[in-house]
């Protein structure tokens, strides 16, 4: 399946308000598709709101400010501040020196090295290496829906409350759905909206997601939810219900 049918189908069931974005990972910069944006000194969460809000390509690397950011997508090896557990305790995070490292010790790690990363709107990106999509927690549950169609049982997943681009990677990493709790830098230094989640996962189950999307819809659990209370007879007040009496019978 190529992304921008993927696109399509998820923006026909989800209707999600920014772009669902894909994530490739680069060798080399010039590896970058043409019209690539490289800003410096950003956040990785900046570079994909962009991408997701704007309609923008946006290129990261080791010139990201975020530790978290570089130590998870392998652009550098941590360093003693990184994994002392200080960057968490500074942060707040972290009650005390003791706890701190256990912060950075759950916090995804990709393997392979790459120079940067690009995101993108999912329709101009061929062959991501995984998907991100923001919505509602409404419609995010039809993600969930979707990844379970086939297979039953429950979606597990972890809440760090920090480096949620690294959770988005570990769907990759693991070739597995994640669900994402936007952490507080992605609202911080991305402008992610208090109303919103995210789900994330491997492109490699684009078929699988794009399928259930539409089963799911057809057997009718869909988005926009439709409200019970919509096609239930309503009280009203008494001259309402006479008027409306005297009419029906002409």
């Amino acid at each position: 399946m190529k992304s921008e049918e993927l696109m399509a189908v998820i923006e026909k069931y989800l209707r999600p308000q920014s772009f669902p974005i894909g994530f490739k990972f680069l060798k080399q910069k010039g590896e970058a598709p043409e019209k690539t944006k490289f800003i410096p000194e950003l956040t990785i969460c900046q570079a994909y709101s962009l991408a997701r809000r704007y309609g923008w390509t946006v290129f990261f690397g080791i010139e990201t400010t975020c530790p978290l950011g570089i130590v998870a997508y392998g652009f550098a090896e941590p360093d003693e501040a990184y994994k002392s557990g200080k960057l968490a305790y500074d942060a707040g995070y972290a009650a005390n020196m003791e706890v701190a490292p256990l912060f950075e010790e759950v916090v995804p790690k990709l393997k392979e090295k790459y120079e940067g990363c690009v995101v993108a709107p999912l329709n101009r990106l061929e062959d991501p290496d995984f998907v991100v999509v923001y919505g509602t927690p409404a419609q995010i549950l039809r993600m969930v829906h979707t990844v379970l169609h086939e297979k039953g049982g429950a979606l597990e997943t972890k809440i760090q409350g920090r480096g949620a681009c690294s959770e988005y990677l570990e769907a990759y990493i693991e070739n597995k759905p994640r669900f994402v709790l936007p952490c507080y830098g992605d609202r911080l230094f991305g402008l992610t909206q208090d109303e919103e989640v995210a789900f994330s996962f491997p492109f490699s189950m684009a078929e699988e997601i794009a399928r259930n999307l539409e089963s799911t819809h057809k057997r009718g659990i869909r988005y926009p939810i439709p409200f019970t209370a919509l096609r239930l007879k309503l009280p009203m007040i008494k001259s309402y219900e006479e008027s409306v009496k005297r009419m029906r019978e002409g």
